[in-house]
């Protein structure tokens, strides 16, 4: 498990709308890890948040669409 395969996710999934649809419908943490280790990454959810809430400093404004739409609409607690 890595922060690097964290990184390569987010990267792949903010430019492949395919891969996004992919993660349509999940609602847990549990089937979010399951989906992306069957696409070849391998990272904890602890990783995964603390990229983004590196990638999110200073961001202010949200859009309704992308990566972090769907990353927000997973209950992870």
């Amino acid at each position: 498990m890595s922060i690097e395969s964290a990184n390569r996710f987010l990267e792949a999934v903010a430019y492949d709308e395919t891969l996004r649809s992919k993660f349509e419908g999940v609602s847990s943490p549990e089937d979010f890890l399951r989906i992306t280790e069957q696409l070849g990454y391998s990272f904890t959810t602890e990783e995964l948040m603390a990229i983004a809430k590196e990638q999110s400093q200073g961001v202010t404004i949200r859009r309704s669409t992308g990566v972090w739409k769907w990353l927000r609409s997973v209950k992870w607690i």
